[in-house]
């Protein structure tokens, strides 16, 4: 039988932002540890978060010999909600005498045998069918955590995204530069590298009441993120094929994920950055996902949030005009 706990996985780096909202939904954080927050009365999936699980089975990390884990699983679970076609994915850290496959499968098997169902091994690499049941194993150092995914997709699978361009960025992401830029009924704000509409599209769905204006150079992009917003009820945002050099207007907020020097040269990306100052209302802020090495000069840092994306560590930069 679950437990009243949800496991809430995180971007690496946004766990305590992920914290923050659930509490002010009026939930209770019991435990924050490395991509995850354990979570008491969850009834909303967090927008800044990765996926959530419903907790069945807690049990003490059983610590890096293998032979511990088959006890440690059948101490978790004596019992199992249904059966059907169902998958089942592990992480753990620290050093281990075993791999991820290895306690998927004894914890596949353990369900296999109390539910009936069947189990589908990802071990050499075999791709589970769609339609199925996903369950989330965590070795998090103290307890061993085992989970139901109680949606059918990831809750980062964000039903308007239906298009994307490289570089698109990740949405739970996209929702915590939203968050973090403080929005209010009233501001306008611009994404002038927008790509397929991800950071206006959460902003939007966080706060309606705001005026945003999404530019890019590739006329690709800007048909994609037109097609998303369509995908949303009524969404005020102009989207604009231009140079994030030459951007004109007003703004109260600069939500945007620049490119790190791939698609776009590292020149006209600077270039774009320092646009920001021109169109920057005073009292404004600028919320950029960077690189370390792109951190514009000159500004008042007002946060900085360092992450794991893509095998890459960008920061979340809030950022206010220096008086100096």
């Amino acid at each position: 039988m679950r437990s009243a706990l949800m496991l809430v996985r995180a971007v690496a780096g946004l766990e305590w932002l992920v914290a923050e909202e659930v509490t002010a939904a009026g939930c209770r954080v019991v435990e924050v540890s490395k991509r995850q927050v354990v979570v008491d009365g969850l009834v909303e999936p967090p927008r800044m978060a990765d996926d959530v699980f419903e907790v069945y089975g807690v049990a003490p990390d059983p610590g890096r010999a293998r032979a511990g884990v088959a006890a440690a699983v059948q101490a978790a679970l004596p019992s199992a909600p249904g059966g059907g076609v169902f998958a089942v994915s592990a992480s753990f850290v620290g050093e281990r005498n075993f791999n991820r496959y290895d306690v998927e499968d004894v914890v596949g098997q353990r369900l296999a045998r109390l539910t009936g169902g069947r189990y589908h091994s990802r071990r050499d690499g075999a791709v589970p069918p769609d339609e199925r049941t996903e369950w989330r194993v965590v070795l998090d150092g103290k307890t061993l955590w085992i989970a139901r995914r109680p949606y059918a997709a990831p809750i980062h699978r964000r039903p308007w995204r239906q298009h994307t361009v490289p570089g698109s960025l990740h949405p739970p992401v996209a929702a915590a530069m939203a968050h973090l830029a403080d929005l209010a009924p009233g501001h306008q704000v611009l994404d002038p590298f927008c790509g397929a509409g991800t950071i206006l599209l959460e902003s939007h769905l966080i706060e309606p009441r705001v005026t945003y204006l999404g530019v890019d150079r590739d006329p690709t992009a800007i048909a994609a993120a037109q097609a998303n917003a369509a995908q949303l009820v009524g969404p005020s945002i102009n989207w604009r094929v231009g140079d994030a050099r030459r951007v004109e207007g007003s703004f109260d907020r600069i939500v945007s994920n620049p490119p790190w020097g791939v698609r776009v040269d590292a020149a006209t990306v600077s270039a774009g950055m320092r646009r920001w100052r021109e169109v920057l209302r005073p009292g404004g802020v600028v919320v950029a996902l960077v690189l370390a090495e792109q951190v514009p000069r000159g500004w008042t840092v007002l946060g900085r949030h360092q992450l794991a994306v893509a095998g890459r560590h960008p920061v979340i930069v809030v950022l206010g005009v220096s008086r100096y």
